[in-house]
């Protein structure tokens, strides 16, 4: 069993996965299988993809029901300890990410920093305790966390039914309620690029109805803010 899985989900993502490869193949640490779930991608992707199959332990090419569903598949076929999700598009930030976490306390979370877009971009960085309705205003991004594997099997994957926030929802389910255990690395683990679905102003609507959705199932004391109320309203006049 590798001590990690790395998940790619990809659809035509011929400009940008090959960063993404190049980042994984170039770890210094090799305990890991990896796992790509493309969409039937009709653009270069798969040819992309091909100059790497020799490091690739499995590669699933099919339609989806969106993102989420396509990471669920990645799931249920991992047997690493740890899995993370690096996309397309997304990548490593440093050759060592994975050895820095191999060498880290064997929480039930493990996130590290994270470049927004290159290495010469803003490097977001994150408490070493993540709080009680610290998720309310923040948000901790996939590409520099790593689960462990038996969370998925004790709590449930993404939910589908999302089409953004998902991961937002996942968050807020094991550190709000659950309470898991965590571990931060005070280094940039991942880039984290910034033209994707969950930053487009075409879902900028969708992001907010779906964020509201997620902070009215776990924040009990959002329900009640001004925030909350104004949102409901606006979700009953635009109905």
């Amino acid at each position: 069993m590798p001590q990690f899985t790395i998940i790619t989900i990809c659809y035509n993502e011929e400009a940008g996965i090959r960063a993404t490869c190049e980042s994984i193949v170039s770890q210094t640490f090799r305990d890991f299988e990896w796992i790509v779930i493309d969409g039937k991608s009709t653009d270069n992707t798969l040819g992309i993809l091909e100059d790497y199959e020799d490091r690739i332990s499995v590669l699933v090419s099919e339609p989806d029901d969106g993102i989420y569903d396509a990471m669920n598949k990645g799931i249920t076929k991992a047997t690493g300890t740890y899995l993370i999700f690096m996309n397309g598009g997304d990548s490593f930030a440093s050759h060592q990410a994975l050895e820095w976490v191999s060498e880290a306390p064997q929480k039930d979370l493990i996130y590290g920093d994270i470049y927004h877009d290159s290495t010469n971009g803003p490097l977001i960085t994150y408490p070493d305790e993540i709080p009680a309705g610290y998720l309310l205003r923040n948000m901790v991004p996939h590409q520099s966390t790593f689960y462990k594997r038996e969370l998925f099997d004790r709590y449930g994957g993404y939910d589908p039914s999302y089409k953004i926030a998902a991961d937002y929802d996942l968050y807020a389910r094991l550190l709000e309620v659950e309470k898991v255990s965590s571990h931060h690395i005070p280094k940039p683990l991942a880039i984290f690029r910034l033209d994707g679905i969950s930053c487009s102003e075409n879902f900028r609507r969708v992001r907010k109805e779906e964020n509201h959705r997620v902070r009215m199932k776990y924040f009990r004391r959002y329900r009640w803010s001004l925030k909350a109320l104004k949102q409901s309203a606006r979700k009953l006049f635009t109905k």
